[in-house]
């Protein structure tokens, strides 16, 4: 009796061990499989390790492309211009690379005459930078451009002013002279005074010529996708 206990005893301690083993194979082979998730933490970091920042301040040097002009183009058109050279971040990496398209809008662009704005009008606004293919909103502070102004010779609206000049001279002298001489006189006086008056009144367009350096400022930080 005592032996047949013992053996029922030895077998159930067996079949114990095995079933434990084989929870803890089936437990092994799921860890096994399972592929670890990444956390949050993880996933942040990869993330800022795929975009580089330009802090605010950081300065950008371009070339205008295309040149314009107050006689042909307005405020409202689009103007770009091409990086002069790699910009880059804090540890050195290059952000902006040299070449890139920078996109700006003329905002005001008016030629000068000694009556009103003897040096003309002019303001641009950067509006986004292209990298690698993908366009990036920028907020930056434009230094002034370099541009020149160009006079419009006598358009006619000058040429009716030179013209309403010396019919009045001639107008005139006939009235205090009262003779032909007289009236040659005035008119002649008369043209004189209108040419002073036009060129008073003339046009000086403001031009900006292709390949003027412009320098602009970010006035907020600019995070751009590495490659």
């Amino acid at each position: 009796m005592t032996r047949s206990m013992s053996l029922g005893i030895l077998v159930l301690a067996v079949a114990a061990c095995g079933t434990a083993a084989a929870k803890e194979g089936v437990s092994d082979s799921t860890g096994g499989d399972a592929a670890p998730r990444p956390t949050t933490a993880s996933t942040a970091i990869a993330t800022e390790s795929s975009a580089r920042l330009l802090a605010f301040g950081t300065r950008v040097d371009a070339s205008i492309d295309n040149g314009f002009t107050s006689r042909t183009d307005k405020a409202g058109q689009t103007v770009t211009a091409a990086v002069r050279s790699d910009v880059k971040d804090a540890r050195g990496n290059v952000v902006i690379p040299s070449g890139s398209t920078v996109t700006l809008t003329i905002e005001t662009l008016d030629p000068g005459n000694d009556q009103i704005r003897p040096e003309g009008r002019l303001a641009l606004v950067v509006n986004s930078v292209s990298v690698n293919g993908r366009s990036y909103p920028v907020a930056a502070e434009l230094s002034p451009v370099r541009h020149q102004l160009v006079g419009r010779g006598v358009t006619k609206d000058e040429v009716a002013r030179v013209g309403a000049g010396t019919a009045i001279g001639a107008v005139a002298g006939q009235v205090i002279g009262k003779s032909t001489k007289a009236t040659v006189i005035g008119g002649a006086t008369g043209a004189v005074v209108g040419t002073a008056v036009a060129a008073h009144y003339a046009y000086r367009d403001v031009v900006v010529s292709a390949g003027t350096p412009i320098t602009f400022t970010l006035s907020r930080a600019l995070s751009i996708a590495s490659k």
